[in-house]
């Protein structure tokens, strides 16, 4: 990412204690290639030396060692964004396997509003939710590969870590079908949509998630490209 706050060593060290300690979602982008692997955690780092990431599923493409990847730890409201070397891949019970990577060579925290994309010109996207064993209509706010942001018309109150299903058609008719959880819960009073809710998801099929990744990978081109574009 090119914009964000470039962070001290201090700032950086208390990041990651708070990325093992809550295990935030993470994502893991090798440098050049299309594919965002996800649903990842920051399980160690040894300060100036190495981080150490799990979440690597036997059906996940594992990229290759000796490369530059980013990778995107999501915390509360910033996401944190760590340029470094894939440095070994280590297979783990379960089937899972751990990532160390060296320590990163840039790390900028971003407000999440600076990275999320929804529709073109982010206009709200009308979805359909099952929330507490209820159908809700909701507008789709924002949209990451990990997260999302949805505000309804009624308010409401829900458990923090409940699960969700939402489903929506993307622009261009592509569908979306994901499961996630509640992590945050927002009451803005006097607006169209008071309740707020922010998701952290949790793809089940691979397939799931995928046309949403290839969406907003696409949008992310095309707003770049308009940046370039206004200031030529």
């Amino acid at each position: 990412m090119a914009s964000g706050a470039t962070l001290t060593d201090l700032a950086l060290h208390q990041l990651l204690q708070e990325a093992v300690e809550t295990q935030a979602p993470a994502s893991l982008r090798p440098e050049g290639s299309p594919r965002l692997l996800g649903d990842l955690r920051l399980v160690a780092f040894e300060p100036g030396e190495t981080l150490d990431v799990e979440g690597i599923r036997p059906r996940d493409q594992v990229p290759a060692t000796g490369g530059p990847a980013t990778l995107s730890i999501l915390i509360g409201s910033e996401l944190l964004s760590l340029d470094a070397e894939l440095l070994s891949i280590a297979q783990r019970d379960g089937g899972t396997a751990r990532l160390r990577l060296g320590w990163p060579q840039d790390a900028r925290l971003h407000r999440r509003a600076d990275v999320r994309v929804a529709a073109p010109e982010q206009a709200p996207l009308q979805v359909q939710v099952r929330l507490g064993g209820k159908a809700r209509e909701a507008l789709l706010v924002n949209l990451t590969e990990t997260g999302a942001g949805l505000a309804f018309p009624d308010v409401f109150m829900v458990d923090l870590h409940t699960p969700i299903e939402i489903h929506a058609t993307l622009p261009g008719g592509i569908p979306l079908h994901c499961t996630g959880e509640v992590r945050h819960l927002t009451i803005l009073e006097g607006q169209d949509h008071p309740t707020r809710l922010g998701i952290v998801l949790q793809p089940g099929a691979e397939g799931d998630l995928e046309p949403m990744r290839r969406f907003i990978q696409a949008r992310r081109m095309d707003r770049s490209q308009r940046f370039r574009q206004d200031g030529e």
